[in-house]
């Protein structure tokens, strides 16, 4: 896992951030994962679930972040799937996912059972009783990209259905993935200040002038900005420009202020500009200085060859200013 993987894993990580990510994915907005009854999937999770051997542990090891909702003693797994770049078998991913933890809760059931020897006739067969349940899982996959989604958003979009089933209810299972788009989030105001940034800027990251009007807009916010959602930002949106103001500071302080380095970068951008106008400007006028050398030496009736070696114009720049000379005097 790369540095970048590991800061936006520690920074979504966060309960109050995990959570208000799920309840406006997936929620409406409404609260109805609360913070403070989220638990990271660790090892010490058997307990919570009462079984020797859980689905927490395979999770643990594969998903980027999982957590346990624990309302009274009503569980849920929750788990966030981070992507840069667009997966074209992210449905199969998560659905494969989903279905080894479920099948992992089953073997633990069954293996308890076995040991316990408290399940006769047909659920014997299964290891699995009437009153068994397992615990839900929802994966959510957060999209970084700057561009549109275009892959599939369910394992029926992978599929090449035959055209017999074109005309009648498809009977084959779509298996739909939750997908957050963060480039098309259009209300960026539903979220918490921090959220709201590190979103806005992948957002806006490749129009200067709508990320510009973006953080002026949330000015009081972005005058001081946390360092870790200051480095969030960084390693998820394109940045460097910016940050290069903020990294030159010899003192790293606990808060940011992104305001006075977006002013910095504008008024250098501003500064540059200018000064490439007037090489530009430069260098137009050493060009035209050129052409009216050469036009003096065709109205000399010099050979075109001479004056190209003359002027390092080419023959055919040189014949064509020859043309307009001769329909001019027309």
């Amino acid at each position: 896992m790369g540095k970048k993987d590991i800061i936006l894993k520690q920074y979504l990580s966060d309960n109050r951030r995990f959570a208000e990510i799920f309840n406006n994915a997936l929620f409406e907005g409404e609260a109805v994962i609360q913070p403070d009854k989220l638990k990271p999937v660790d090892s010490s999770q058997a307990e919570v679930i009462a079984l020797q051997e859980t689905a927490a542990e395979f999770i643990q090891k594969n998903r980027d972040i999982a957590k346990i909702y624990n309302e009274e003693l009503e569980l849920v797994i929750l788990g966030i799937e981070n992507q840069n770049d667009v997966h074209y078998a992210m449905p199969l991913r998560v659905m494969l996912y989903d279905a080894l933890s479920y099948d992992k809760q089953y073997q633990s059931i069954k293996k308890e059972h076995q040991r316990e020897k408290d399940i006769t006739g047909t659920e014997r067969i299964s290891g699995f009783s009437r009153q068994d349940r397992l615990i839900p899982v929802i994966t959510l996959v957060i999209y970084y990209g700057t561009d549109a989604w275009d892959g599939p958003r369910s394992l029926a979009d992978m599929l090449r259905l035959p055209k017999a089933f074109s005309s009648r209810k498809n009977p084959v299972n779509s298996y739909p993935m939750h997908l957050l788009e963060v480039q098309a989030i259009k209300d960026l105001e539903v979220y918490d200040d921090d959220l709201m940034a590190l979103f806005g800027f992948i957002k806006y990251q490749k129009n200067r002038s709508e990320l510009e009007a973006f953080i002026q807009a949330h000015a009081s916010y972005f005058y001081k900005v946390s360092r870790e959602t200051y480095e969030a930002i960084k390693n998820v949106a394109d940045i460097k420009e910016m940050s290069q103001y903020i990294e030159k500071e010899k003192e790293e302080k606990e808060a940011v202020n992104m305001c006075d380095a977006l002013k910095q970068l504008k008024e250098e951008s501003i500064q540059q500009g200018m000064q490439k106008g007037r090489r530009e400007g430069r260098q137009e006028g050493r060009q035209e200085g050129v052409r009216q050398v050469a036009i003096k030496l065709l109205r000399m009736n010099h050979p075109i060859p001479f004056i190209a070696q003359a002027t390092d114009l080419s023959e055919a720049e040189i014949q064509k200013l020859k043309e307009t000379l001769q329909k001019a005097q027309q």
